[in-house]
């Protein structure tokens, strides 16, 4: 296991040589820079660095070429399965989150993708790009088309074979974050034979493997035609089939599914028999049975972060998660939020760092984006300055010196705790405003733009995988999955940049979206999200091999790869 300074110094090659190998030089790649190794910590020791996932971009439109690349190294192990995971998630687990098909611009749903489902190509560990139930694909060097050839005899859980028809039909019913762009860029699917399927785009589309290929999107996840057709997708999302490690067994609404190892998974057997994927969103009940064994893998909460290091049968696995803000967008022509002064005082009365210090346990980088700065194409920018004095003169200026009422903040849940802090800073410069709790699947349905989108403030947490492209097109233009936003300085950038074929152009118009969002305080960076993971004493792997090893994925997984003690 290599230390952090180790994997940096290894990182930029290692990942210029794996993006000609496994991208073929293409305008985007992922790259897992995973942090140190986690041996248990003494009392008083510093926190481990978090791990991060970083999102590069490489290369231009004229290197891209054919692309041939073998799956992760692992051993195929037959062994029978054995013993039971239970992995306690910090929020309730919806029964959506079973369907790719509608996978929204969030990571969370890859809890249940990388157990349930495989997709064509997917970030793997030491593979960005990892060919998965696609044994290669080929990117034509005028990105005008995409060439897949499937794995031979690789099945779905109920023993039907995955075809060509099956990532066909995926494909056009597709219907989650990303599908608009994918759907209006791509002209047709041709099968070309059971076992190959080719994607013909309009003009060249040089985003086509962030989406296609990482999980800015579920497009790439296949589901089974005959049976999706047969149940429909609310059947789907109550007995799901796919072709990942783990077959669906049962499920109680929102609060766990239960899992069985699927013996003839192409990468390798599970050698854990049950995989229980719980829902937990109280925090204390999440650490209660984490030390009493009936949970072996969770989140905790930071005030348990000291509890948890100086316990050496616990392991703490730090992971660079979400990209915070306080979306900042007036609802009505007279809201005081239509005057940038009263924005920017808003900004500036946000004390960042202590919010950093009481949820994150100071381990936060903060950041002055909304979009991580690892992201392909994210701008860098200094963490914005906390200046009560100067935001009360901003409110006199807009004329609002008493301050005014804002309905309610609304956090991604379960952060209500991040909102509480939020709304009693706004309050000492008397802009009023209360907290309002939601549970998760309401929280992203209210987030669709629309006479009934949210209102007042939105916290948001969003890990979407992907690129700065990505997270703009979900979050900041018209009609975006969770926008809520709609201005021509956006959306015309964005419509050049989808259109251009030229990297410096498509920088530059990144670039600006950015700045715009971010100089009109549209846009709040709050904090860079930091998931605490821990794990239990049965675990055998070390922990960072299994937690955080995913690129631009902050959780536990390949699970195929977790060995437990029995």
């Amino acid at each position: 296991m290599r230390d952090s300074s180790d994997r940096w110094s290894l990182s930029r090659r290692a990942f210029l040589q794996l993006a000609r190998v496994c991208a073929g030089g293409a305008a985007f790649s992922l790259l897992a820079a995973c942090g140190r190794a986690n041996a248990p910590n003494a009392p008083g020791q510093a926190p481990p660095e978090p791990t991060v996932h970083v999102l590069e971009q490489i290369g231009t439109p004229s290197a891209n070429s054919a692309v041939a690349a073998a799956a992760t190294s692992v051993p195929a192990t037959r062994g029978e399965p054995k013993g039971r995971l239970v992995y306690a998630y910090s929020t309730t687990i919806p029964p959506a989150w079973l369907d790719p098909q509608e996978n929204p611009p969030q990571v969370t749903p890859y809890l249940v993708a990388y157990a349930v489902h495989d997709a064509l190509v997917k970030p793997m560990p030491g593979n960005p790009l990892a060919p998965s139930l696609a044994e290669s694909y080929e990117i034509a060097p005028d990105y005008k088309s995409a060439t897949f050839k499937l794995r031979p005899g690789i099945k779905f859980h109920d023993g039907s074979a995955v075809t060509s028809e099956d990532v066909k039909f995926t494909f056009e019913n597709y219907r989650g974050a990303g599908a608009k762009v994918l759907h209006d860029k791509t002209d047709s699917v041709e099968l070309v034979d059971d076992r190959t399927i080719r994607f013909h785009f309009k003009d060249p589309f040089l985003d086509f493997m962030v989406l296609y290929g990482s999980p800015a999107s579920g497009a790439g996840w296949i589901v089974p035609k005959a049976y999706y057709q047969k149940v429909g997708p609310d059947g789907f999302k109550q007995a799901p089939i796919g072709a990942g490690p783990y077959r669906f067994v049962r499920q109680q609404l929102g609060v766990q599914i239960e899992l069985e190892a699927f013996g003839e998974y192409w990468r390798k057997t599970p050698s854990v028999k049950t995989l229980v994927l719980k829902g937990v969103p109280e925090d204390s009940t999440r650490a209660a049975i984490l030390q009493t064994g009936e949970a072996d893998m969770t989140i905790i909460p930071s005030t348990l972060i000291d509890t948890i290091r100086r316990d050496p049968r616990y392991h703490f696995v730090p992971t660079r998660s979400a990209a915070t803000w306080l979306e900042c967008v007036p609802d009505r022509p007279d809201s005081p939020l239509s005057d940038i002064r009263v924005r920017q005082a808003i900004s500036l009365a946000v004390d960042r760092k202590a919010l950093n210090d009481a949820e994150m346990a100071g381990m936060s980088p903060i950041g002055g984006n909304w979009i991580p700065e690892e992201y392909a194409g994210a701008i860098a920018r200094p963490v914005p300055p906390f200046d009560l004095a100067k935001a009360r003169q901003l409110l006199t200026e807009a004329g609002v010196a008493s301050g005014f009422d804002v309905g309610n903040i609304t956090p991604l849940p379960p952060y209500f705790s991040w909102a509480e802090r939020v709304a009693s800073q706004l309050r000492a410069v008397n802009i009023r405003t209360g907290v309002q709790q939601l549970e998760r699947a309401t929280f992203y349905e209210k987030l669709a733009p629309g006479p009934d989108r949210l209102k007042g403030f939105v916290l948001q947490f969003s890990g979407a995988p992907g690129d700065a492209a990505s997270r703009i097109r979900e979050n900041a233009v018209c009609k975006g999955t969770f926008s809520g936003l709609c201005t021509d300085e956006v959306d015309s950038r964005m419509a050049k940049y989808d259109a251009s074929t030229d990297p410096t152009e498509r920088r530059r118009l990144l670039e600006e979206v950015q700045n715009y969002l971010l100089d009109n305080f549209i846009m709040l960076p709050v904090a860079r999200n930091v998931i605490l993971n821990a794990a239990g004493p049965r675990l055998v792997n070390t922990p960072t091999d299994v937690i955080g090893a995913i690129p631009q994925y902050p959780f536990a997984g390949p699970y195929e790869d977790i060995q437990m003690k029995d």
